[in-house]
């Protein structure tokens, strides 16, 4: 007979199993079998052919990718440096008592539950050469402003981070107003007595306290941008020419318009590295702060 402990083994083995071969099947066969075609020329259709390297050799000679690498970071910087601030901002306004309070809370809201379909279509629409940005300054003397904002190589890449911007702004600033509105008034009331102003309570009390929920927004605004591909292939392809390229369109393009598999697989796995390096680093160095605090 088998002893107690080795039937309770069996057990949870059989319990187990299908959850594991799910994961087996459907999680790291998918990624080992990207990782082997990675390193070969692969259309779908011939057989893979074996080329070692040369994918991720051509990675960091491809014009196109590498101007996709750039603008990604650069949506990803100005989220961190321009929308986290603001967004701080914008919810201590909200969390001030005034009557418009709830009515604002959802206008600023509102662009994270609407489609980026829905939103990117509006916006293209506004943003046309005979949209209605054009005709408001029109309307008021700023005719030299005119443009056709998302077909000009000047205009097209400010005019996207700012419509990134904007739509994960209301996102981020709900997260910090739910870390504001658990902070202990205790706290304000101490420092009050001891005769701190405004601006040494913001530093001292709020700034510290929020630093769970700056490391929650900071990740998520790593990751928004860095995969960032909806708007831009909504708006512009990516176009005019390559001005407003992101990676996860570069390698959609590679992929399912060049049917390069192979070189669009090695550029995945490669942002996949980066955005694991980049996240456990700001995680790292975050949760240290937050421990400190």
């Amino acid at each position: 007979m088998l002893k107690a402990s080795t039937r309770e083994w069996w057990t949870g083995f059989w319990f187990i199993l299908p959850a594991t071969a799910l994961f087996v099947a459907f999680v790291y066969y998918p990624f080992a079998s990207s990782v082997y075609y990675s390193f070969t020329e692969w259309d779908s259709i011939r057989p893979a052919k074996f080329i070692g390297w040369d994918n991720y050799a051509f990675l960091l000679e491809d014009s196109k990718m590498l101007q996709a690498a750039k603008n990604t970071i650069l949506i990803t910087l100005f989220g961190i440096v321009v929308q986290n601030p603001l967004s701080l901002l914008l919810a201590i306004l909200l969390n001030r008592s005034f009557r418009t309070k709830v009515l604002l809370r959802v206008a600023f809201y509102l662009p994270v539950v609407v489609s980026l379909v829905v939103t990117s279509i509006v916006w293209g629409q506004i943003l046309q050469y005979d949209g209605l940005l054009n005709h408001l300054l029109e309307r008021i003397g700023l005719l030299a402003w005119e443009r056709d904002w998302l077909g000009d190589t000047r205009s097209v890449f400010p005019t996207i981070i700012a419509l990134t911007q904007w739509q994960g702004l209301g996102y981020c600033a709900v997260i910090y107003l739910a870390g504001l509105q658990a902070i202990p008034q205790d706290l304000y009331e101490a420092a009050k007595m001891d005769g701190a102003k405004a601006v040494n309570r913001f530093v001292h009390v709020t700034l510290p306290m929020l630093m769970p929920a700056t490391t929650v927004v900071v990740f998520l605004t790593i990751v928004g941008g860095l995969k960032m591909f909806d708007i831009p292939y909504i708006m512009t392809g990516g176009g005019p020419g390559s001005a407003s390229y992101t990676l996860t369109l570069a390698i959609y393009n590679a992929a399912f318009r060049e049917n390069t598999y192979g070189y669009a697989i090695a550029g995945g796995i490669v942002l996949m590295i980066f955005i694991m390096a980049v996240t456990l680093l700001q995680l790292r160095v975050m949760r240290r702060k937050e421990v400190e605090m």
